[in-house]
């Protein structure tokens, strides 16, 4: 019985699908996550149970009103989330859309309530086992479904309300078979008597007044039980004799040595650790001269918890090595921070730099001098003419779309010379300075697409019109295909340039206006019925009519499908498209 009660969670971890040896020591018990460290139940908690050295970690299920599993403790959205009701009375959409992590403190911002299948990666991904508390009554069904398609029925035990799976699947496992509970204080003799019976002993240290007593678990833990059961999992493993400690300063040293490859990884998995000690150590690798050292430490900051704050960067910002000048204004856009604190980096010497400092103004707060961000369209850098269009942008709009749909067509122009010099000069023979050059002017006519993408006044739409729709040559399609994307939300209001398009003899033209019309608001259809009165409009209307299946327009349809003319098939099946869209209705 106690092998049973221990079962697969002392499995050996080939079992897994992982090639590591199982760690000694008596079983570490997380309750709800490392529900101490991070917000219970989230993914974030779960990883920090398996870090901090938990082998098996409690997690809670309920099914939402639409049918989904989710990990959720009280059923009540009002304690861990911004929300309010009940999970089971809530479909899974909304759920996602409630903050599930600012409740404990402001550095989980932005965490969502986990689903289960996801939970269930996470566990086989970390080499960890869970015991499932199910919170609602009769989703057993659901939950062995969701286990048999991940492969981890045999890697779970069950509690709370699971009798349903208890008949369904005889052979799944308690988590209470074969295993004696005790308190803080038990006593070897108690332990051994326990054991002789066949039982494994688990000390519980959780939802007790012994949450924190560190010497009580060491206490149980020579007392000879078989696991311990916490809230506080890092004390957890300092008990059982796998401190946290240990690895942390391990992967500090795997950090300092070797090569690039080895130090990144080892900084991001120290990223992983929620220690706010840690920064320190971030913020020291990312003045290293190695730019991939540097950045991965820019990385890390961002990616750690609590988050950095702006003026933690003030020394990064201006020290000697380039490459952490550069990592430091990434950082700074990736904080959103203000854009006054960019701006003198506009003035670095290295291009590096400027460019990090002109694509983070795009993440800013606030305005940054148009002066200081003009000259930049005039280098003879591609790159920082893309990055000072995001900057223009996003600080200064105003005016900010027709300055950016100049310079694309400069750099479109640019390319299209680039273009006829690779062909006079024969494909076979291009160098690879020559694409890196092309491949340069794409990039900044990508980032000046965005920068337009992000402007939303007239001159903005009537630039993006003009992306989409002008002829061009092979190596700007892109161009096209990205600037037909954008016309999707803006034409509501006036498509009636785009619907002219759908006479255009240029197939690439037509073929973007008659989608960019399909995905387009209901707004377009009146225009879109006036070109049925278009002979060379008029078949891609009627698809386009019978797409958004727009009853107003069925009996002109039916009216082309009666007649003999050539788009009478095709009016037919318009017809019955709009029919079945429109059908039936309360």
């Amino acid at each position: 019985m106690k092998a049973r009660a221990l079962f697969i969670l002392s499995a050996c971890s080939v079992a897994m699908g992982q090639a590591q040896p199982i760690q000694h020591g008596p079983l570490l018990y997380c309750h709800r996550t490392a529900n101490e460290d991070a917000p219970e139940n989230t993914l974030a908690s779960l990883e920090q149970a398996a870090l901090l050295g938990c082998n098996v970690v409690e997690i809670d299920l309920r099914r939402t009103l639409d049918g989904e599993i989710v990990l959720n403790h009280d059923g009540l959205l009002d304690r861990l989330t911004d929300g309010h009701g009940d999970v089971e009375q809530t479909n899974f959409a909304e759920l996602q859309l409630l903050d599930a992590g600012a409740w404990m403190a402001p550095r989980f911002t932005g965490m969502r309530m986990a689903r289960f299948d996801d939970a269930l990666r996470l566990a086989r991904s970390l080499d960890i086992r869970l015991i499932l508390d199910i919170k609602t009554k009769g989703i057993g069904a659901d939950v062995l479904r969701i286990l048999e398609r991940e492969g981890m029925i045999d890697h779970v035990l069950f509690n709370g309300e699971w009798d349903d799976i208890r008949r369904m699947l005889p052979s799944a496992a308690d988590a209470g078979y074969g295993a004696a509970w005790v308190q803080p204080g038990v006593t070897a003799a108690e332990v051994a008597s326990q054991q002789r019976q066949g039982k494994s002993v688990i000390a519980n240290f959780s939802a007790n007044s012994h949450g924190m007593d560190l010497a009580g678990m060491k206490a149980a833990v020579a007392a000879g039980v078989d696991a311990i059961n916490v809230d506080f999992p890092r004390l957890g493993a300092d008990a059982v004799g796998r401190d946290v400690e240990s690895k942390i300063r391990r992967l500090k040293e795997q950090a300092q040595t070797g090569d690039d490859a080895a130090r990144s990884q080892a900084i991001l998995k120290l990223s992983r650790y929620q220690d706010p000690d840690l920064q320190s150590w971030f913020l020291r690798w990312l003045d290293n001269p190695s730019p991939r050292i540097s950045h991965t430490a820019a990385l890390a900051l961002l990616l750690a918890r609590p988050a950095l704050t702006s003026g933690q960067l003030t020394s990064a910002a201006r020290a000697n090595n380039a490459a952490a000048r550069a990592n430091a204004a990434w950082l700074l856009g990736q904080l959103g921070s203000a854009a006054a604190d960019l701006v003198p980096m506009l003035s670095d010497p290295d291009p590096g730099v400027q460019l990090e400092a002109l694509r983070a103004l795009g993440r800013t707060k606030g305005d940054a001098p148009i002066d200081a961000i003009l000259p930049f369209f005039q280098s003879s850098d591609v790159n920082l003419r893309g990055a000072a269009a995001l900057a223009l942008a996003h600080t200064r709009p105003n005016g900010a779309a027709k300055v950016i749909s100049a310079q694309l067509q400069k750099e479109i122009d640019r390319e299209r010379s680039l273009a006829e010099g690779y062909v006079a000069g024969g494909r076979k023979n291009i160098t690879p300075e020559q694409i890196r050059e092309a491949t340069s002017s794409f990039r900044a006519q990508m980032a000046m697409l965005h920068a337009l993408s992000s402007l939303h006044d007239a001159d903005a739409t009537s630039a993006l019109v003009h992306v989409a729709f002008q002829p061009v040559h092979e190596f700007a399609q892109t161009d096209s295909v990205v600037g037909c994307f954008q016309l999707w939300d803006r034409i509501g209001d006036d498509p009636t340039i785009v619907v002219q398009q759908l006479s255009s003899t240029n197939q690439a033209s037509a073929n973007c206006a008659e989608w960019a019309l399909v995905k387009a608001d209901i707004r377009v259809l009146p225009t879109v019925r006036d070109a049925l009165n278009t002979p060379s409009a008029r078949v891609r209307a009627i698809r386009i009519l019978a797409w958004h299946g727009d009853a107003d327009a069925l009996l002109a349809v039916q009216k082309i499908a009666h007649a003999a003319g050539p788009e009478k098939d095709l009016a037919a099946w318009a017809a019955e498209k709009i029919q079945i869209l429109n059908a039936p209705k309360d």
